[in-house]
């Protein structure tokens, strides 16, 4: 007979039972049966001070036809199905994923015990794919604290708390794998506490809380091919956008503007500096506060605000996280000497999504055409698979002007290093007519900035 070992803080259990049993009746029945004993009356205790905090959230749709509202439950249910945590029980406030609403003008909120509620969409951060919304209880509600994920570390045991394929009021447990998890391609700002607590479809939106019942992330993705690997938005980072989000209806982030990438031990050696420390700036945009304070291409910024830049996402973070208008210090190395730069921050645009410019569309906004690289030429590219190929350049185009060829790799507009073409068509998207567009273009493994105006 075959024993399968249970994974996370279920595997806790397992091992104190083998020790229970392997002590003998006596110790059984007194410090084994004890532990256990209160382990269990800690995890149910947990749960009930938890979960009534935690609400379901579906798509609206009117109750007027039952018919209608009973297909769409049955229809619909186990795939759009989310979750939300209170945050505010006196004014009905609760943080959810933006997925979770997206495209809805309404959302029906359930709260525990079964009572539903029309709930409001007060605002929505893609970036981060969070979102707040309002319902109007009829006596105040409880509500979790949030705890300081700054402090987590790797071990910590956590429970998460969601309505997996529209199951609701379901409960796990794990633990912490991982901390400041980025590259996962789920958001702009990345920053994820890993979990091997159970978290399915259905659980985005719900709260990763610590065994003090707080807040410490809010679960918005699993790996599909993957098993107990499941992502949390930390909740410092949630409690900074729900903030922005009540305050302003958005998410005001500073903008440098720079194009960045990791350093590379070519640009180690020719700054000599350790590698892995810093981002590496590709391009300065004209006219951006970075060009303004009169940073350079080659530059490596080390420190911003006294804070260590130490990835391409990590800087990304940091300037989204200050506000537009305030002058920061940039510790940077230049042509291998420090300095000190002060800049004062841009707002960054709003993005705006334009369906005439949807991949599938076929539209050439820059007089060029571009798809995504197949497998094989990923695998043979020397900037780890980022970019889309240009396929066809237009007779007559400014990118013709400009030199742009055929077989060219874009791997960055505007700064930010692209994955495919979906992600190329949404940049584009947030560029209106007649405004300038930055390139970093590789061609023959040798990389050049490009400078063209979006045409249509």
């Amino acid at each position: 007979m075959r024993i399968r070992i249970p994974t996370g803080l279920a595997s806790i259990f397992f091992s104190i039972v083998l020790l229970v049993v392997g002590q003998g009746k006596s110790y059984a029945d007194h410090a084994g049966i004890k532990i256990l004993e209160d382990m269990e009356h800690a995890l149910i205790s947990l749960s009930n001070k938890v979960r009534p905090m935690v609400v379901s959230i579906a798509p609206y749709v009117p109750t007027a036809s039952t018919k209608k509202q009973k297909d769409f439950n049955r229809r619909s249910r186990p795939t759009n199905a989310g979750a939300g945590v209170i945050i505010d029980g006196e004014k009905g406030l609760i943080v959810t994923n933006s997925h979770v609403v997206r495209n809805a003008g309404k959302v029906w909120v359930t709260v525990f015990g079964g009572k539903k509620f029309v709930g409001e969409i007060l605002g929505t951060d893609e970036d981060t794919d969070l979102a707040i919304v309002k319902i109007s209880f009829s006596k105040p509600s409880l509500a979790p604290r949030f705890g300081d994920s700054g402090k987590l570390r790797i071990g910590q045991l956590v429970v998460a708390v969601g309505n997996p394929y529209g199951l609701k009021d379901t409960l796990t447990f794990g633990i912490i794998s991982g901390l400041n998890r980025e590259n996962v391609n789920l958001s702009r700002y990345e920053d994820f506490i890993q979990t091997d607590a159970s978290i399915n479809p259905g659980n985005s939106g719900g709260p990763l809380l610590n065994i003090q019942g707080e807040i410490i992330g809010i679960n918005t993705a699993i790996i599909n091919y993957a098993q107990n690997i499941g992502f949390a938005i930390p909740s410092n980072m949630v409690r900074q956008v729900t903030e922005q989000l009540l305050s302003f209806g958005e998410v005001r982030r500073g903008w440098l503007g720079v194009g960045i990438e990791r350093v590379t031990p070519e640009h180690a050696l020719a700054a000599n500096t350790p590698e892995g420390g810093g981002v590496w700036i590709n391009s300065v945009f004209e006219g951006d506060p970075a060009d303004k304070a009169g940073l350079k291409v080659g530059d490596i910024i080390l420190k911003i605000a006294g804070a260590p830049v130490k990835s391409p996402n990590g800087m990304i973070r940091l300037i989204g996280t200050i506000t537009p208008g305030q002058t920061v210090k940039l510790d940077i190395l230049r042509q291998g000497s420090q300095k000190v730069v002060s800049v004062k921050l841009g707002a960054q645009t709003k993005r705006r999504k334009l369906a005439t410019l949807s991949p599938l569309d076929g539209g050439s906004p820059l007089g060029i055409e571009v798809r995504d690289l197949k497998p094989a030429e990923r695998d043979l590219a020397t900037v780890d698979g980022y970019g889309v190929l240009v396929s066809k350049v237009y007779e007559g185009s400014h990118a013709q002007a400009k030199g742009l060829a055929a077989g060219d790799l874009i791997v960055a507009v505007n700064g930010e290093n692209l994955i495919d073409q979906k992600q190329y068509a949404n940049i584009l998207g947030s560029i209106s007519s007649g405004e300038p567009v930055f390139l970093l273009v590789l061609r023959n493994d040798e990389k050049f900035h490009l400078a063209l105006v979006r045409e249509d």
